[in-house]
């Protein structure tokens, strides 16, 4: 058995939050024009696409093959099954912080503005050379002319919004079961599980990790566009036993 969906979407609106929740985003710094935050929102997702399948494996009694078998064999090679998931977005958005300049509203502050010149392409360089001379995960490879392309945001102004675009979420999730029936009772089964999330051990950078809290804004030149979170978590496994009655 198995399920494929495909979702393409676009959220727009003035003011939103993303689930690892930068809360100054969810207010409008210009209430005499609050349009100028319209953009996508912070949760916007175009393309979504999400697999999942169960395949009970055709061995043991009661099955294909070795319909015949005896219970000792069948409790070691019958019963097995395979189950995964797999999920994967296009690129979530993100913003240049405008760091505690507050052009336009003392409460919250503005978004940087592009000032005209290429801004470089978004690539999550894994291993990229700051501007501060270290190397680290980036949103760019050259983080110094990424940085060279915005300027702070004038007065009643309050910036670009959510104009770049990070990675997306990735993972692969499995699991690997066995039933055994109780010779006692066939009713009876003990299930073993080995579950493995984000399988193939991925990283995905989180692409608010560049901003929040002003951890890459103009006002922190030496460590611009420097990736800090992931999206998810690294590689995990769990062991179940389970006795069905």
């Amino acid at each position: 058995m198995f399920d494929l969906n495909y979702t393409l979407s676009k959220s727009i609106d003035l003011a939103s939050n993303s689930e690892s929740d930068r809360y100054w985003n969810g207010l409008i710094q210009n209430t005499w024009f609050p349009g100028q935050n319209r953009a996508v929102s912070d949760f916007d997702t175009l393309h979504a696409l999400n697999f999942y399948g169960v395949w009970q494996l055709p061995f043991g009694r009661g099955h294909k093959i070795g319909g015949s078998w005896s219970r000792g064999l069948d409790a070691l090679l019958g019963g097995w099954q395979i189950t995964g998931t797999w999920r994967q977005t296009s690129g979530l958005p993100t913003y240049v912080s405008n760091d505690q300049r507050w052009p336009t509203n003392w409460e919250v502050d503005a978004w940087a503005t592009p000032n005209g010149k290429p801004i470089p392409p978004v690539v999550n360089a894994k291993n990229a050379m700051g501007i501060d001379g270290t190397r680290s995960p980036n949103l760019w490879a050259d983080p110094q002319a990424a940085f060279n392309a915005f300027h702070y945001t004038p007065a009643g102004e309050v910036g670009l919004r959510n104009s770049i675009r990070g990675q997306g979420y990735f993972g692969i999730d499995s699991s690997l079961s066995k039933t055994f029936s109780m010779p006692w009772n066939e009713g009876h089964k003990l299930q073993i599980r080995w579950e493995s999330f984000n399988l193939t051990n991925t990283i995905r950078f989180d692409p608010t990790s560049n901003s929040f809290d002003g951890a890459g804004g103009l006002l922190n030149e030496p460590t611009f566009g420097k990736l800090t979170g992931q999206l998810g978590a690294p590689r995990q496994m769990q062991f179940a036993l389970r006795y069905i009655f």
